[in-house]
């Protein structure tokens, strides 16, 4: 079967017929946006999406049959599916309003596949919660394996009239295809179309039983997983849920199904890792996810934390501050700093409201607060070499906070100057900015007493003062959405410190610049959603830049040894600090601390 861009894999059993009508109906705007495979069991549902998916998930494929997500949905509910489509759609959604209102947001078509829909834990809810709503929207289709007369094929009702490909009907398969591929395997040419009979239905496996006398934590993910599937349907999940580890061992579709209901710490906990564990394969970094969910915490859960730690993973948590865990939460952090002059071995950290508060960076104690007048919504937040705070506005405007005792450097005078130089040369030249001014993000070098803060403005530009004049280089396609910088080198023998800007785009990509040389000319990374946070900082081995996109993925790049590790928590990454060795992580509902050494 020809395509452009390439061949699709090849479809046996001869089920010629249905693939043609498959991509037909892909390749036709005016279908139906439900496309139902059907058929009776072993008619190859299942199958015949498996090749689907082989064949429209590749780069090569044309936009109309590119296939954005994939949800296999034997066991899933609607939590994990509602992970898993955020996932592979490069969003962070907990409940199917929110990535339904994100899906709509985007003007993009979104193609999703469901195999085994019938399968689900719920097959009616999950078609009524969640993907009927999405069908609903005018840019998504589906194409999703579900019996005729089942109940998941009775619960749609956004597409009337759907296309139905109803496998036990011969127009769909070639007889004398489907005799060669019976007459290779030894199986049942009579069965035709149905390639399950043919082959023989295997026999249904038995139910699983803990090992009697043994640790549960050894009997392997694939038995582990049964356990907790078995655990789901009886509903009760009994010692399974007592032991943290065996969440992080199992599929954590069947775990979450099985706690569905509980509303422990362990329980709580592992929902609010939900996005971030869905899809990982590596029950270490599941483990290192969920016990980072139960820091800050009650006693319970601090204990399940320490199991937690047995697993070794490239990443671990130090503290954390989560919504309505901790008294200290400091809000939604929507701007996050490391702290330099009096600030230093401190974070600082901007609520929505514009407050500002202080937190040590190593304990994640509650220092203090930074007195803003006038505290207004925040987009940056920075701390200058000799203390002053420079607050960066909703609006694009800049302001300083200057402390008390300025220490040494551009204070406060010279660094006003700085910033009405960068403000013209950015295209607002209207003294302390107006609405609508075109800086768009911040940062400061506090290693560098004589430095001003740089910026990045809406269309791009990075902007750099140094020697009474501002420099600049568009590094993005549209807004900088983030800025960091630090210092490199110095010292007697290697001569002064060079300042390194790193800069993320709404464009996905994360650039360098040493503002004394030019940009590289190549994005150190790039991702296809928006870059929400970056952040800097130097080693004995180099400089280290960490990222964040949209989709909640931060990834910690040691430039010096080639290293990445890459973080996730469940929850979008709105700010981003390097305090010392540690990487603190700004979240709409917490404050976390990582270590990523090994």
């Amino acid at each position: 079967m020809a395509r452009d861009g390439g061949r699709m894999p090849p479809l046996g059993a001869g089920r010629r017929p249905a693939g043609l009508a498959l991509l037909g109906w892909l390749d036709d705007p005016r279908a139906p946006r439900l496309c139902r495979v059907s058929g009776p069991p072993g008619a190859g549902k299942s199958h015949l999406l498996a090749w689907l998916v082989r064949g429209c998930t590749t780069e090569a494929v044309p936009g109309g049959r590119r296939i954005h997500a994939v949800l296999p949905a034997a066991g899933a509910t609607v939590r994990t599916a509602v992970w898993s489509l955020g996932r592979q759609l490069d969003l962070v959604a907990h409940a199917p309003g929110p990535l339904i209102e994100a899906i709509a947001a985007d003007a993009r078509p979104t193609l999703v596949c469901v195999p085994e829909l019938d399968a689900a834990e719920d097959p009616a809810g999950l078609v009524t919660e969640l993907l009927d709503p999405l069908l609903r929207l005018p840019g998504v289709r589906l194409v999703v394996g579900a019996a005729t007369g089942g109940t998941a094929a009775g619960a749609f009702t956004a597409v009337p009239a759907p296309a139905v490909l109803e496998l036990g009907d011969p127009q769909w398969t070639d007889r004398a295809g489907f005799e060669r591929w019976a007459a290779a395997r030894g199986a049942d040419a009579a069965a035709y179309p149905l390639p399950g009979p043919a082959l023989g239905a295997p026999a249904a496996p038995p139910a699983p039983v803990p090992p009697a006398g043994a640790d549960l934590r050894a009997v392997g993910e694939e038995a582990l997983s049964a356990l907790w599937t078995a655990a789901a349907a009886a509903g009760d999940p009994g010692p399974l849920a007592a032991d943290p580890l065996l969440y992080a061992l199992a599929d954590p579709v069947p775990v979450t199904a099985a706690v569905e209901r509980r509303d422990d710490a362990l329980a709580r906990a592992w929902r609010a890792a939900g996005p971030a564990v869905i899809d990982e394969p590596d029950p270490a970094v599941r483990a290192a996810v969920l016990r980072t969910r139960l820091l800050g915490a009650d006693t319970v859960a601090a204990a399940a934390a320490a199991v937690l730690a047995r697993l070794p993973a490239p990443w671990s948590g130090r503290w954390a501050r989560w919504e309505g865990a901790d008294p200290d939460w400091p809000g939604p952090a929507v701007a996050l700093t490391a702290g330099a002059g009096p600030y230093l071995s401190q974070v600082l950290v901007a609520d929505p409201t514009g407050a500002v508060r202080t937190f040590d960076a190593a304990t994640g104690r509650r220092v203090g607060a930074v007195v803003v007048p006038a505290p207004r919504p925040l987009r940056g937040l920075a701390v200058t070499a000799g203390g002053s705070v420079v607050l960066l506005d909703a609006w694009g405007r800049a302001e300083l906070v200057v402390p008390a005792e300025p220490r040494p450097g551009l204070e406060p005078y010279g660094l006003m100057t700085a910033l009405d130089a960068i403000r013209s040369a950015a295209g607002d030249p209207a003294p302390g900015g107006g609405p609508g001014g075109g800086l768009s993000a911040v940062a400061a070098i506090g290693g560098l007493a004589d430095s001003a803060p740089a910026f990045g403005d809406a269309d791009g530009t990075v902007h750099w003062y140094e020697g009474g004049k501002v420099v600049g280089e568009r590094l993005h396609h549209g807004p900088v959405t983030a800025l960091a910088g630090t210092a490199l080198g110095g010292g007697p023998l290697t001569g002064p410190e060079i300042p390194l800007l790193a800069s993320g785009g709404f464009d996905g990509a994360v650039r360098l610049w040493g503002p004394r040389s030019g940009p590289m000319p190549e994005p150190s990374d790039r991702r296809g959603c928006p870059v929400t946070a970056v952040a800097a900082g130097t080693t004995s081995a180099g400089p280290v830049v960490a990222a964040a996109w949209a989709d909640g993925l931060v990834r910690v790049r040691d430039l010096g040894t080639g290293r990445v590790v890459d973080v996730r928590t469940g929850s979008e990454v709105w700010s981003l600090a390097l305090a010392g060795t540690l990487l603190v992580l700004g979240m709409p509902d917490g404050l976390a601390a990582v270590d990523t050494r090994r």
